[in-house]
């Protein structure tokens, strides 16, 4: 079945390159339910031997936000059966969560979500987890940062690895994902929220991706290769504002005649570095200082002086 090979073969050649999953590996699985999930469980099934992974087991968080919440714990519980496969469940209610913690619904989730996997791959003896982020969410996650405002690094998005945290289907499709399924007869559950384009990320799945689509046929390929050039780009730029910021700084100070001197690219990421300030705004207000005297509130209790030959870092008193 060219659909499954086509899948394994990308699985398989990014681990070839990026060592994701070590000889000997006990991996954990974050299982939704959602088709992404379902493959990356089976496909590592799949590979387990060719891999040499020493175990692999399911994991469910139950967000407890949907009716249909209690129908998906159950579902992962026979399906992670059906695999032969350990299920661990964690339920929490995130809604109340994110309301006591005055977080928004999105954030708290995940934060919840990331907390259980954690503690389970600790408790359990798991090296690492794996989730189902593939090229699709990828493109997604880079648009969305795109429209936002971010730079070449919210471009960049995600990495296969970060941290305990691996991505197998990095570089697979959606459709790719499947026809996998449907090429090996998978269930899977489908979340409902996912077709409201009240949410960004839906709209920009639904309604954008689409027609970007039908411009390139090979959207998802055509970023990836793009996103290395930024990436390597990126990390040329940064080394290159690390030591000018070496060479810039004085105490809690940058002198102002030397940061002139440099590129305007330079100067935003050394001041980004230095301010800790993640906005573009802010960045540029900053870049402003360094032609006129004033000071900018950073957020934080800190705000940036800007006297004489120096821009300093202070605390603010009020």
């Amino acid at each position: 079945m060219k659909e499954v090979s086509k899948l394994l073969r990308k699985v398989i050649a990014l681990q070839r390159e990026e060592k994701l999953i070590p000889a000997g590996a006990k991996v954990l699985v974050a299982l939704s339910g959602g088709v992404d999930s379902v493959v990356l469980s089976h496909a590592l099934l799949e590979l387990k031997g060719f891999f040499s992974i020493s175990r692999i087991a399911l994991a469910h968080f139950n967000h407890m936000l949907r009716e249909e919440a209690d129908e998906e714990e159950e579902f992962c519980r026979e399906f992670g059966k059906s695999l032969g496969l350990e299920v661990f469940i964690g339920k929490e209610e995130v809604r109340k969560r994110a309301k006591e913690k005055k977080k928004n619904l999105e954030e708290t989730a995940r934060e919840l979500r990331y907390s259980f996997l954690r503690e389970v791959k600790e408790r359990e003896g798991f090296d690492i987890i794996a989730t189902a982020h593939h090229l699709s969410d990828l493109v997604e996650t880079s648009l969305l940062w795109l429209v936002r405002g971010a730079g070449m690094e919210g471009f960049i998005g995600f990495e296969p690895r970060e941290k305990d945290v691996v991505r197998p289907l990095y570089r697979a499709t959606k459709e790719e994902i499947i026809a996998y399924a449907k090429a090996k007869n998978l269930k899977w559950i489908e979340d409902k929220s996912n077709r409201d384009t009240r949410f960004f990320r839906n709209k920009l799945r639904i309604k954008v991706i689409p027609i970007l689509k039908e411009l390139n046929p090979n959207l998802e390929e055509t970023f990836l290769r793009t996103r290395e050039v930024f990436k390597e780009e990126n990390e040329f730029l940064e080394g290159l504002s690390s030591n000018v910021l070496g060479e810039v700084l004085k105490g809690e100070c940058i002198r102002v005649a030397d940061l002139k001197e440099k590129h305007p690219a330079i100067q935003r990421r050394v001041l980004r570095s230095f301010s800790k300030a993640l906005s573009f705004s802010k960045v540029e207000q900053l870049r402003r200082l360094l032609y006129r005297g004033g000071e900018l509130d950073l957020g934080g209790g800190l705000k940036a002086v800007r006297k004489g030959p120096l821009l300093c870092l202070k605390k603010n008193s009020h």
